[in-house]
């Protein structure tokens, strides 16, 4: 079975292309009910206390100023007890003589 594609598929010219654009006016509909004014969201007074750990290790707090409530820490205290825990696990590193 042979099959020849130039004779199934009829060449076509690619059509002009308009510069001109059709600019469609419209009138706004009313809506069915009116708009509801945003409230603002209540913005909390909050404090970022940064403490500098063994190892130049930076650890970020975000602390609610009015209540003294922990938000946010990072690296989670979570993560700092698991890079403990490695660091006590591993052997520590013995640089050969010459070397800082």
């Amino acid at each position: 079975m042979r099959v020849n594609p130039t004779d199934s598929i009829p060449a076509v010219a690619p059509e002009p292309h308009s510069t001109e654009h059709k600019v469609e006016h419209r009138t706004a509909q009313p809506t069915a009910e009116p708009e509801t004014p945003v409230q603002p969201a209540h913005i909390e007074a909050t404090s970022v206390v940064v403490e500098i750990q063994k190892g130049n290790e930076a650890v970020y707090r975000f602390v609610d100023a009015s209540t003294g409530r922990l938000i946010e820490q990072i690296p989670s205290q979570q993560m700092l007890n698991f890079a403990k825990a490695i660091e006590q696990a591993l052997p520590p590193l013995n640089k050969p003589e010459g070397q800082k």
